[in-house]
């Protein structure tokens, strides 16, 4: 007997989706009340996932141009959700982003809420 329900998914980002869909715009309400717009929230989302990663490859992962990946990252570190460490050879697309520890608290908050 097969299940042909969907999969559970487990990541913050399919979880985003999901309630997103489900719930019209209460997960941009949701956001919004923790200060993060909605597209900054999928790049939030993916390193809350994926861990620590290049903007290059974070914009390649989220389908965003890596300059808009920039951005969204200055606004999330201003946010003091997001830090980027410099690359070795100073180019700002090569630098590594990674959640801070109020970027993880504040993905794990979301996460729960949407649950």
């Amino acid at each position: 007997m097969t299940d042909d329900s969907p999969a559970k998914n487990d990541s913050i980002s399919g979880q985003s989706a999901e309630f997103f869909i489900s719930n019209d715009d209460s997960l941009t309400s949701l956001l919004l009340n923790h200060g993060i717009k909605v597209r900054d929230f999928i790049i939030l989302s993916f390193l809350s996932d994926q861990g620590p990663m290049s903007v290059v490859r974070l914009a390649r992962v989220v389908g965003l141009e890596p300059e808009k990946t920039l951005r969204g990252l200055k606004r999330l570190s201003a946010a003091n959700l997001v830090q980027r460490d410099p690359a070795t050879n100073n180019d700002v697309l090569d630098s590594t982003a990674r959640l801070t520890s109020r970027g993880q608290e504040i993905a794990a908050r979301i996460s729960n809420q949407i649950e």
